[in-house]
């Protein structure tokens, strides 16, 4: 990544973390407009995609939620254990479980783990 994309890397994780998962989505979208390879165009992608689900859960709208559905469960085939040297396993198990509860519900307040976990520095 250029200089400018390990920029808009760090801005995303501060978003994501500070739960502003809205600018958080936007920026990894960013990110991956400008990736070339397949696979890390894929992990960038799943990280936008479950922002917008934690946008969507974070804002009642269960239709929009459902319909990331489509996607998620497919990317997150392609997420690893570490990206960029961000811890991601938490962040997988958030999305495998939003996977399985979201599609079978009808109310958002049935999800009980709402908001996805911070993306932190590997130790």
């Amino acid at each position: 990544m250029s200089i400018s994309l390990d920029v808009l890397w760090q801005k995303a994780i501060e978003e994501h973390n500070n739960g502003e998962y809205h600018e958080a989505h936007e920026l990894f979208e960013d990110i991956w407009l400008d990736l070339e390879d397949r696979r890390e165009k894929d992990i960038v992608q799943t990280l936008a995609q479950a922002d917008a689900l934690a946008v969507h859960i974070e804002t009642g709208n269960l239709g929009a939620a459902q319909r990331l559905m489509r996607l998620l469960p497919e990317l997150l085939l392609t997420l690893p254990g570490e990206y960029r040297k961000i811890n991601l396993i938490e962040f997988r198990e958030w999305v495998a479980q939003m996977i399985l509860i979201v599609p079978q519900i009808d109310q958002i307040s049935a999800i009980s783990n709402k908001e996805p976990p911070k993306l932190l520095n590997c130790r």
